[in-house]
């Protein structure tokens, strides 16, 4: 699959984050990663469990869009 011409909301960037972050823990098996993830991970609105890392998130959001 060739998605690298499509636009993502920053939510949809969000979630893809979420799915590679997952599949690594699930092939490297990784307690390190696996902690780390379950700390983004969206409660069922959507949301994170903590806010300011939603805030993070959006700053790395505007760092990328900055780049060439």
């Amino acid at each position: 699959m060739d998605a690298s011409n499509q636009p993502l909301t920053v939510e949809q960037a969000y979630r893809a984050m979420l799915a590679f972050l997952e599949r690594e823990v699930d092939l490297t098996e990784s307690s390190d990663l696996a902690d780390l993830l379950a700390g983004y991970r969206l409660d069922e609105d959507g949301r994170t469990s903590d806010p300011a890392l939603w805030e993070e998130w959006l700053e790395a959001v505007g760092r990328a869009r900055q780049l060439p």
